[in-house]
């Protein structure tokens, strides 16, 4: 049996897909599956997928319609045979021994390691690195602040199969941002995390990737929303909401604060994720009696468009902003409140309100 699966859904990649596939046949640790899922690609994926297959015994390639990356996920997922699971895209790629390390960090009893991404940008992205750096180093316990401060994404970390299938996790098909929802169901059942403070996965920036195809878009921006849900409903279905209220409350603040990010600016499309995000809150978390008074009076706020009371000064989540800090929440200079800490000048939809009703001085 292998020690590690690695999981590598194929869409489209023609031009990356070889220098994935080196960088994970050419690993220090051999002990490896290498399971590739062809979601229904129209380039010649398939064939370089096939070439590979023909030289390495270690790869399997299962072909399917196209259904997603979470749908190719899963049924890597459902095919896997080694204790430990990894998850490599395929227009990225592994550091020559980042399945020996990461194998290693989980050999103290830790039910998930993290390794640092380093990214790669490509043609004519013209984003600021993303702040990939781990909060921790080595092996410790799991906490609501370590966990909140770790990207979630799938790919820079190793999970246990047993955790994976006995709780019945999988990507939820059909949206995007897939990874925050298994990671924070994921991480409700794990006590020890390992940090590898090393760049192990090499993550592509290009504008035909996700995060380049989903700026200033509503349906991203409510696929945001509705991931956020579902997050909050498996913590009900599975009765952790009580014991994980503090990551759950954050989380999901969090993911909306990303939905509106995304569309800033854009009223309309704000107003239609907004509804979204309140009708929720109303429904489905203000209902319920295990969600304590501090985090119930959060969303009351929230629903209230009372922003500023949810900085973490007020108790809350996020900052308060000065006259010469536009990029925060409130503006002193005109006596207004932002949402979420989207630049002011991004803009026009605000919300009035007196710095004396806020107990600011």
């Amino acid at each position: 049996m292998p020690e590690i699966s690695i999981i590598v859904p194929v869409y489209n990649v023609e031009a990356y897909l070889r220098q994935c596939m080196d960088s994970l046949v050419h690993q220090t640790l051999q002990d490896v599956e290498i399971i590739c899922v062809n979601d229904g690609s129209t380039d010649g994926c398939a064939e370089i997928l096939s070439g590979y297959a023909a030289r390495d015994r270690r790869i399997r390639v299962i072909t399917q319609a196209n259904g997603g990356l979470s749908a190719a996920r899963n049924t890597g997922v459902g095919e896997a045979t080694a204790p430990l699971v990894m998850f490599c895209d395929s227009d990225d790629w592994y550091a020559p021994t980042m399945c020996e390390e990461m194998f290693e960090a989980m050999q103290g009893g830790a039910d998930m390691a993290v390794c640092e991404i380093k990214e790669a940008f490509e043609g004519d992205w013209k984003d600021t690195p993303a702040n990939f750096r781990l909060p921790g180093h080595g092996e410790v316990q799991v906490s609501d602040e370590l966990l909140l401060r770790c990207a979630p994404s799938a790919c820079n970390k190793i999970f246990r199969r047993e955790i994976i299938e006995g709780k019945g996790l999988r990507f939820p098909k059909g949206l995007k941002f897939e990874d925050s929802y298994f990671y924070s169901c994921y991480t409700a059942h794990i006590t020890r995390i390992c940090f590898v403070p090393k760049e192990l996965y090499i993550y592509r920036r290009h504008m035909k990737g996700i995060i380049g195809t989903s700026r200033r878009s509503v349906d991203c921006a409510l696929d945001l929303v509705q991931i956020a849900n579902l997050i909050w409903r498996y913590h009900v279905e599975h009765d952790l909401v009580k014991v994980r209220i503090k990551f759950l409350t954050h989380f999901w603040l969090g993911l909306c604060k990303s939905a509106y990010g995304l569309i800033a600016g854009d009223n309309a499309a704000f107003a239609c994720v907004e509804r979204a995000a309140i009708r929720f809150v109303q429904q489905e978390i203000l209902s319920r009696s295990d969600v304590p008074s501090a985090e119930r009076e959060r969303f009351r706020l929230l629903i209230a468009r009372n922003w500023v009371r949810t900085s973490r000064k007020w108790g809350g989540l996020f900052r308060v902003c000065r006259k010469d800090q536009s990029t925060l929440n409130f503006c002193r200079m005109k006596n207004r409140y932002y949402l979420f800490g989207i630049a002011c000048w991004k803009w026009s939809h605000t919300y009035k309100a007196s710095s004396s009703s806020l107990g600011m001085r």
